[in-house]
């Protein structure tokens, strides 16, 4: 089921969205666009969760390998694309967006050097989802 050609297409398709959307969100939409993105991106991490635990279950030698930690690093890195998420964890703003928590300087520099590293960290979770693109072309190629 992992290996066929259906779903082979549909991560193909769900693999590009989670490459370009955050950029295509940022460069096309407004932020009312927010909500559909953050469901979008829910369903395509639900989707790698699912695509993950069926290889583990059906593919031999798959769980535990180099491609389960590959593909789990890249399934858990969309969690850093779901603002509201981040938003909570990063504990920066209240429940209506104010910035209460970032009143003082130095709150600030912790953000600023939070946000570097946040950057650098999305840098390098695409390229692992990059590879992971490689891979399902490989794979797709090998099919037919």
């Amino acid at each position: 089921m992992v290996d066929g050609n259906h779903s082979q297409a549909i991560m193909t398709i769900v693999t590009i969205y989670a490459l370009l959307a955050s950029d295509i969100k940022a460069l096309a939409f407004d932020i009312e666009a927010d909500d559909v993105f953050v469901v979008l991106t829910c369903i395509s991490m639900a989707l790698f969760a699912f695509e993950l635990i069926a290889a583990s279950v059906g593919k031999p030698g798959y769980w535990l390998s180099f491609f389960f930690w590959l593909d789990l690093i890249a399934t858990l890195s969309l969690v850093t694309d779901i603002d509201p998420l981040v938003e909570a964890i990063s504990g920066i703003f209240d429940g209506e967006g104010n910035g209460s928590a970032a009143t003082d300087t130095a709150t600030l520099a912790r953000a600023s050097r939070g946000a570097r590293i946040g950057t650098r960290a999305g840098r390098m979770t695409r390229v692992i989802r990059l590879i992971r693109l490689i891979r399902v072309v490989k794979l797709y190629k090998s099919a037919n």
